[in-house]
């Protein structure tokens, strides 16, 4: 297919020819990388490894775009899954990597609040997929609210815009869809338990 052509066709139907259109894989790629790379930065704090997990998540996407289930939802979606478990990947061999050096006598034990970081970064990975699961029971409106933000990586405003509601109505509808992913997480555990 020609570049022009691929402006116009769904993240769905790329997906489809990646195997055989390296045009569909750079198109894909074009869409997402931008958002993708803030959200690595965020996530390891590091637009080096960022820049990293985002190559290791598109090299994952080529690989596995044929397993993709439309079903499941959006193609973003499925490629931010990827991405979040690539750095849940990376935080895990990490920590076992400081575990060996610590056992080797090779470093000191990190700060108090490096492991917290790394708890709170594990919570927040392993609450993710109670999350995304949820959404396909949200109200379509509240779905397609969240889709919208999420597949443009707009604000509340911008998807109101783009999805021609009040903005007022935009924020009423994400605020009952968080509530609503808020109810389908598993109940935090006591600590010391």
């Amino acid at each position: 297919m020609r570049e022009a052509d691929l402006a116009a066709v769904d993240d769905r139907d790329l997906l489809r020819v990646f195997d055989r259109d390296p045009q569909a894989v750079e198109e894909f790629y074009r869409r997402h990388v931008r958002v993708l790379g803030r959200y690595l930065t965020r996530a390891v704090g590091n637009p080096h490894d960022a820049a990293d997990l985002s190559a290791a998540t598109f090299i994952s996407a080529m690989e596995s775009a044929a397993r993709y289930d439309p079903s499941c939802g959006e193609p973003r979606a499925w490629l931010f899954g990827i991405a979040r478990n690539l750095v849940a990947m990376r935080w895990r061999r990490l920590a076992a990597e400081g575990r060996a050096m610590d056992r080797l006598g090779g470093r000191h034990d990190p700060e108090p609040d490096a492991y917290e970081q790394l708890e709170d970064r594990m919570d927040a990975d392993h609450l993710a997929g109670p999350a995304l699961a949820a959404v396909p029971g949200l109200p379509p409106a509240e779905r397609e609210l969240l889709e919208s933000m999420v597949r443009s990586d707009l604000t509340v405003t911008e998807a109101a815009a783009e999805l021609g509601i009040r903005s007022g109505t935009a924020r009423m509808r994400l605020a009952r869809a968080r509530a609503r992913l808020f109810r389908a997480l598993p109940a935090k555990e006591e600590e010391g338990r």
